[in-house]
């Protein structure tokens, strides 16, 4: 969602792009297959799977998010 991710990044919890897909397919393949630096999935707000920097990822698992193994 826009407004979450708005405020995450207004609280500087998040620094770098977040990437925001619907299905966890499609953001596994742009985070292992299509991305050229390392990146995390993050189980965002439902039903929303975040891929994000390993920065950002600590970040938000600290906020209370989870990681998508």
């Amino acid at each position: 969602m826009e407004n979450a991710i708005t405020q995450l990044r207004s609280e500087g919890i998040v620094k770098g792009q977040i990437l925001s897909f619907r299905s966890l397919g499609t953001a596994r393949s742009v985070c292992y297959e299509r991305s050229v630096r390392p990146m995390r999935i993050i189980l965002g707000d439902y039903p929303e799977f975040w891929v994000v920097t390993p920065a950002d990822a600590e970040r938000l698992i600290r906020a209370g998010y989870e990681m998508v193994r």
